[in-house]
């Protein structure tokens, strides 16, 4: 390791992948290095893995680009001298006057400093409750949809959108099983959209009986109420384990109801069913952006047209494999991590660029972020 220049600690914290292309170049790189660093929240299913750690694993990958990642605190001596730094801190709430140190310590420690947010921002009292300060107190924001974007450049006018996207496709499912179609049903907080539904789903469970099964995650309220035995319920899991699942899921039902909140979310849930296999049955609610009707999913707008659409679906299989195939497609083309990891990258490049002017709009929205009395 000496000999190649290389700390042991770093290699060994770098070097999990089941294999590596080593490369030789004739002359020793020359281009900008660039330390991206994240704070994440406590382990939120999906949230931490599609939004920093799969985009972390791809940056990392380019030549110069070093990634780190911790939860809830974060080593500001990481730093390497020839290094530019960029802070990612992921859904913060900063309050005045004591949320103000954190960014305080990145700019002395040289930090461009990027808020990563893909919520509805008026959730709770304290972010607007302070000012948005969450959002007017750092450089840039980065977020999931041209939605949340709007909203968000009321407060910041530098937001860019990366909308989710996966790390990779499994091979295209060929055939379904023999056995039951398997209905799936993964959300965490859905009570309100699923509850209207019961009634017309447990009509479609018991007419069709042995032919049909259900998987549910994490929800037990919801298991609870479906009126058949053929059900399993699994609890929250580790994200591959959570798509491992969606490979078994045949109809994948996306409830999400009309609210200021709901609208702000983002048509994540579709872009990892597509990639299993399944064909979606969904709200209009942000699924509408993305799914095409008849095409790459089916929407309904009612409890009743929910039932019927439910059994288009299960009756009808060339629809449902022509819908799930071109679901596929769709993702492979538009949504998939290695045809754009390289936009996030510029886009960290021109920020860094940008940092006297970054920096004079950040005093002027936060007159006294570096006064220690602040």
């Amino acid at each position: 390791m000496d000999k190649l220049g290389l700390d042991p600690r770093d290699f060994a914290q770098h070097a999990g992948a089941l294999q590596y292309v080593v490369r030789e170049a004739k002359k020793p790189f020359s281009g900008p290095r660039l330390l991206v660093q994240s704070m994440v929240l406590a382990p939120v299913a999906a949230v931490n893995d599609v939004r920093i750690h799969l985009p972390g694993r791809f940056l990392e990958a380019l030549p110069g680009v070093r990634v780190a990642v911790s939860q809830g605190s974060a080593d500001l001596t990481t730093g390497r001298p020839d290094e530019r730094k960029i802070f990612i801190w992921q859904r913060p709430i900063l309050r005045r006057p004591e949320s103000l140190k954190a960014p305080r310590f990145l700019l002395r420690a040289g930090y461009l400093i990027v808020v990563e947010f893909d919520d509805d921002p008026r959730r709770g009292p304290d972010i607007p409750g302070h000012g948005f300060l969450t959002f007017r107190g750092v450089h840039r924001v980065q977020t999931s949809t041209e939605t949340l974007a709007t909203h968000l450049r009321q407060f910041n006018p530098n937001v860019a959108i990366f909308p989710n996207q996966m790390a990779e496709l499994p091979p295209p499912r060929e055939t379904e099983t023999d056995g039951p179609l398997t209905l799936f049903c993964g959300a965490l907080n859905r009570e309100a959209e699923w509850r209207p539904l019961v009634p017309h789903l447990n009509r479609v469970l018991a007419e069709y009986g042995n032919r049909l099964r259900v998987c549910v995650v994490h929800d037990r309220g919801f298991f609870d109420a479906l009126g058949t035995r053929q059900k399993i319920l699994e609890d929250t899991c580790p994200y591959s384990q959570y798509l491992e699942l969606l490979k078994e899921c045949d109809i994948g039902l996306l409830p999400l109801g009309a609210t200021q909140f709901n609208c702000y979310k983002s048509e994540l849930k579709f872009i990892e069913h597509a990639p299993q296999g399944g064909a979606v049955l969904a709200s209009p609610t942000v699924h509408e952006s993305s799914i095409t009707e008849g095409e790459t999913g089916l929407i309904f707008r009612s409890e009743n047209a929910f039932e019927i659409k439910l059994r288009r679906l299960i009756d009808d299989s060339t629809l449902r494999r022509r819908i799930a195939a071109n679901a596929y497609a769709w993702v492979r083309e538009n949504r998939l991590l290695g045809r754009h990891y390289r936009d996030r990258y510029q886009w960290y490049l021109r920020m860094l660029d940008e940092v006297p002017r970054l920096d004079a709009e950040l005093r002027r929205q936060v007159p006294n972020l570096l006064s220690e009395e602040a």
